[in-house]
């Protein structure tokens, strides 16, 4: 199952750069998308700062960052957001949900698919209420923070195996990881958060496991960027492939994927060839671009429990979606097992976004992923 796929189209195309008709100028803004779940209405909390962010109860999401309220989102979102009646009546039939980044659970194969999964038509997957939309509800934490509880039951498809289980989710706003004034920041608009997360198994559990996934849905025509450790064998650093086959392309240092929102083909990533952050790069018209930096904790001596069907792997660390009109950056947590342990785990992540020239953009890149992206905004560093 494990594959290498090296397209010539796509190849070209980012020797070429990722310009192209879809830029961010037709994305919603934030304030588009905050009006429309307001008038649904669907419950939202903000946070506010350098940048703005907003939070739904719908599996705990941010359903939108930008840099300023009158800003394009950076994440996608759902485009039927505008119908207030399916929003309100009808949200299971918004392919794909909301929008934005979402907490879900795994392992997949046991909670989502009934059988072999159906790459092509999807008909026998389901997303579990437990995840999507969860029971969530708002919790205080402190003024500059938006916290989320839930408690849920996952069971898992052929099996009356249920887990029943107890998350948290806090979401603040951070500073940039260098500072504001760091050469590389001047012009440069810039929003981060940081996520933070306590995933218990309920003591009347007696078996089953589970793990934190975070997905973050991005526009077609964004491009993933996964940095590779350089030390981690060759074998660990080819990404293997879920669904139907995808046009990826794994380089020396990272792999690349432009989004056409079409394929419906996946990838993982063993944690021993990650570096622990990724990537999003998107053109937002003209010299403006952006990129948004995942950090997230890895462990190459930790049990991750997503994988292929009928491959099983306990290495999965990363995750890469194309499908159903967007794209997503994926990752887990390591699994909890009532039988091996552990029964609780916490973690935080960060998101960075930055927005700025081409010029701007690569420094940035270079700087937080050791990677060279200016083939990919067609010379932005000359």
């Amino acid at each position: 199952m494990s594959t290498l796929i090296l397209m010539p189209a796509l190849a070209a195309a980012c020797e070429g750069g990722v310009r192209s008709r879809s830029d961010g100028a037709g994305s919603p803004r934030y304030s588009s998308i905050v009006g429309y779940l307001r008038d649904a209405p669907v419950s939202i909390e903000e946070l506010e700062g350098k940048g703005c962010v907003a939070v739904t109860l719908a599996a705990g999401r941010v359903v939108a960052l930008a840099f300023s309220k009158d800003g394009l989102n950076l994440l996608w979102s759902n485009p039927r957001l505008s119908d207030a009646e399916i929003v309100k009546t009808a949200p299971e039939k918004l392919v794909g949900g909301l929008g934005g980044d979402r907490l879900w659970f795994s392992p997949e194969v046991d909670y989502h698919w009934d059988g072999a999964p159906d790459w092509r038509e999807f008909a026998n997957y389901k997303t579990p209420a437990a995840s999507d939309p969860g029971a969530y509800a708002f919790v205080k934490v402190d003024a500059a923070a938006v916290g989320l509880h839930a408690k849920g039951v996952l069971t898992s498809h052929g099996s009356n195996q249920s887990v029943e289980f107890d998350v948290r989710r806090i979401v603040r706003m951070i500073k940039p990881p260098q500072s504001i004034s760091d050469h590389l920041m001047r012009g440069v608009d810039y929003v981060g958060i940081e996520t933070t997360h306590t995933l218990k198994l309920e003591d009347t559990v007696n078996a089953g496991w589970m793990d934190l996934w975070h997905l973050m849905q991005v526009p077609v025509d964004s491009v993933l960027i996964v940095p590779l450790n350089s030390k981690a064998p060759s074998k660990d650093r080819q990404p293997l492939s879920y669904g139907l086959p995808g046009s990826w392309i794994a380089k020396s240092d990272h792999i690349v994927w432009k989004f056409g929102g079409q394929a419906r083909a996946k990838f993982g990533l063993a944690a021993a060839a990650s570096t622990g952050r990724a990537a999003i790069l998107r053109h937002l018209g003209e010299d403006r671009w952006c990129l948004i930096v995942r950090q997230f904790p890895t462990d190459p001596k930790a049990i991750y429990g997503d994988h292929p069907y009928g491959v099983p792997r306990r290495d999965q660390v990363f995750q890469a979606w194309d499908g159903f009109g967007f794209g997503e950056m994926e990752y887990h947590s390591p699994l909890l097992d009532v039988h091996r342990g552990p029964r609780e785990l916490q973690e935080s992540d960060q998101v960075w976004a930055f927005g700025g020239s081409a010029r701007a953009i690569v420094a940035i890149a270079a700087q937080l992923l050791d990677v060279d992206i200016a083939y990919l905004v067609q010379g932005g560093s000359a």
